[in-house]
């Protein structure tokens, strides 16, 4: 079975860090560049935890450097993720080196000398995908599509009406919709459900670092209810692109409110569709997937 080559652009971040390694670990995915932006925690933090994920997921995977702002506005970050975005776990310090060459060009590079189309897997603000198509807008017809976790039809997490990942600059979120590049949000809507605790872990703690970590790391995730389970927002895209049967997906027409209270609010409008919009999740079939994909992993 060939694999699906990826661009993955991150702002780590602890539901980050699961999801690249899932995306890892998956037989199913050629995970070829990562990139970093701000988000989470500001882009100095944001790039030294990719690169200690790399070392701990045992990669030699390019990392590039990407846009340390919002399009046009100020920074912003919340503390849900602890001061480092990672904390809980001691990381080892990592021996990888970053690519020198800004994100942007690493990844017009890339897309230009790939014989095969290529899928962008965005879990962060989506600064990066907006900068690489106001500069090089030829580059669009060498991706295959873009899976974001971002948005949400019914409310917001950072505001009552915006998700974090599309409020962090929504200016860059605008040009990515509006791009007409195939596309898919995986939102609030689903990724509120997709929930991983004790009972998902406990089994495979004992011969896993991976689950050990995510046992750390977890805790120190929003309220860190691990009885209940944390959600896992960014895990959720890469599950889609391995296994989209786990998700229920609807074509709409969907506009970004850069402006204003609702800023980064996506709005479903009358119109042509320009985006498929995951609303519905398989949480058995999610936990199962993680399952799965954790005993890869030790």
């Amino acid at each position: 079975m060939a694999k699906i080559p990826v661009i993955i652009s991150t702002d780590p971040g602890i539901d980050d860090a699961a999801a690249l390694g899932m995306a890892f670990y998956r037989p199913e995915l050629d995970v070829r560049l990562i990139t970093t932006l701000h988000g989470n925690v500001d882009i100095n933090k944001t790039t030294a935890n990719t690169l200690k994920l790399i070392t701990f997921y045992r990669q030699d995977t390019p990392v590039a450097r990407g846009m340390e702002t919002p399009l046009f506005q100020p920074v912003v970050s919340t503390d849900v993720h602890g001061e480092s975005g990672m904390d809980g776990y001691d990381f080892p310090e990592s021996t990888h080196r970053i690519v020198e060459e800004h994100a942007v060009e690493v990844m017009r590079s890339l897309l230009e000398s790939s014989d095969e189309k290529i899928t962008f897997v965005s879990i962060g603000p989506l600064t990066n995908i907006a900068m690489l198509f106001l500069m090089y807008p030829h580059i669009k017809g060498k991706i295959d599509r873009i899976v974001l976790m971002g948005g949400s039809l019914s409310g917001g997490n950072v505001t009552s009406a915006a998700e974090f990942n599309i409020w962090a600059d929504p200016h860059a979120a605008k040009i990515v919709f509006d791009s007409g590049v195939d596309m898919v949000m995986i939102g609030l809507d689903v990724t509120l459900k997709a929930l991983i605790g004790q009972e998902e872990l406990d089994p495979a703690r004992k011969r896993s670092q991976a689950a050990e970590m995510f046992n750390a790391t977890f805790r120190h995730y929003r309220d860190g209810d691990m009885e209940n389970g944390v959600v896992m927002h960014d895990m959720c895209a890469v599950t889609y692109l391995t296994n989209p049967e786990i998700f229920h997906v609807e074509p709409k027409r969907i506009t970004v409110i850069t402006e204003g209270p609702a800023k980064g609010m996506t709005m479903e409008i009358n119109g042509e569709p320009n985006i498929q919009v995951a609303t519905e999740i398989d949480q058995a079939a999610f936990k199962a997937w993680f399952a799965e994909t954790l005993e890869r992993m030790e």
